[in-house]
């Protein structure tokens, strides 16, 4: 029976859009409803920022760690066969038994044949790491140690959302090392439009707000994360990629692991719904103020140690409301005025953002503490 891409003939990239599309501009909403709630004048320091940059960085870290290990590791030599499914040494000889989760829980490297590894070398773009990125604006906000934020990424990763999401990762690319291509289109092409849409906006929020409670003052904007020091802003890096990741996925890409890739690419999305509702849980931005609270009272498992982390405070729903509209206001504004700029059509690789009607957005109900910056804590 023929894959759905086979059917279609469309390229991997144009079908991981197409199936991508409702769970994107699902997770494109929820981003937007609450990217006002880490900036003035609804946070009064970058706790629920640095909260994001918490979960977003072990993702990252996780997948180009996993790429890195597979390319360093020796290069099978080259039978000139192309498998219908991806063989791992470790885990043979039986199917059922190389995807089982329990094998998969054994750490050991993703063993791949010659094709898949030709596939991820080429592809593999190393100007488009983020890992880095993301820890220099963590420690630029927090004036944390080395060691003390390797602790708290590794507390960040076991809240539970997270955890699960970081586990699937691990073993959806020990069992199928293709599926590298969908985290890396879906989590580094999302920075080149809707990333630099976030950037602009925090890029207009007064500098003296990232180091509110950070005692070594910087002079630069946390804002690595989505900053490509290129000529063009990072638009080569990624029109190579692009490139690369088409003539790769075309030529050596089987039509079942096409297949794969598109599925996984969905559950990303997926995950990073799931992920935004348990920051809601821990930057006080849920609905359910009861739920938070007796979560953060148990004193102990996850949740607890995450609510000594993250910056929580209570605010009048009117106002809240009223601050919406305003930046409602100022999203349109600026879409104006880069359509007016780029002169060029949008894609559908990253966010299509739509300013959400403010009656729908999120309400701000928890309490609790805040995120502890090196010299200083902030509570309400």
């Amino acid at each position: 029976m023929p894959s759905k891409i086979e059917e279609t003939g469309r390229p991997l990239s144009e079908a991981i859009n197409i199936a991508t599309r409702p769970v994107h501009t699902q997770l494109n909403k929820l981003v937007i409803y609450r990217l006002p709630l880490a900036i003035p004048p609804n946070a009064q320091d970058p706790s629920n920022y640095a909260s994001g940059l918490l979960h977003l960085t072990p993702i990252y870290n996780s997948f180009e760690s996993l790429w890195r290990e597979i390319l360093d590791s020796p290069q099978p030599s080259a039978t000139g066969v192309v498998p219908a499914e991806h063989s791992c040494e470790v885990c043979k000889p039986s199917a059922a038994v190389h995807h089982s989760p329990h094998v998969l829980d054994a750490p050991h490297a993703p063993t791949v044949c010659s094709r898949i590894h030709s596939l991820l070398h080429h592809v593999h773009t190393p100007e488009l790491e983020r890992t880095e990125a993301l820890e220099a604006d963590i420690v630029a906000l927090t004036g944390w140690s080395p060691e003390l934020l390797e602790e708290q990424l590794s507390v960040a990763a076991e809240s539970p959302v997270l955890a699960a999401f970081l586990q699937r990762l691990r073993q959806s690319v020990r069992a199928r090392p293709h599926v590298l291509l969908a985290y890396a289109w879906v989590l580094y092409m999302a920075l080149f439009s809707g990333g630099r849409f976030i950037r602009a906006s925090l890029a207009r929020v007064e500098p003296s707000f990232w180091n509110a409670n950070c005692l070594s003052l910087n002079p630069d904007l946390p804002l690595r994360f989505f900053t490509f020091d290129t000529a063009q802003g990072g638009d080569e890096i990624k029109a190579s990629f692009k490139e690369r990741f088409a003539q790769s996925s075309g030529s050596l890409l089987t039509e079942g692991e096409k297949d794969d890739v598109v599925e996984e690419a969905r559950k990303v999305f997926e995950c990073m719904i799931e992920m935004v509702s348990e920051l809601d849980g821990v930057c006080g931005t849920g609905p359910s103020k009861q739920s938070h609270d007796a979560k953060a009272d148990e004193g102990e498992g996850i949740m607890g140690r995450m609510s000594k982390l993250l910056g929580i405070r209570q605010r009048d729903s009117v106002v809240i409301t009223k601050e919406r509209r305003a930046w409602a206001k100022m999203l349109s504004e600026s879409r104006i005025a880069e359509d007016s700029g780029s002169g060029g059509s949008s894609e559908n690789e990253a966010s299509e953002f739509k300013t959400p009607s403010p009656t729908r957005g999120m309400k701000n109900q928890s309490g609790g503490e805040h995120v502890h910056f090196a010299g200083s804590t902030r509570s309400e």
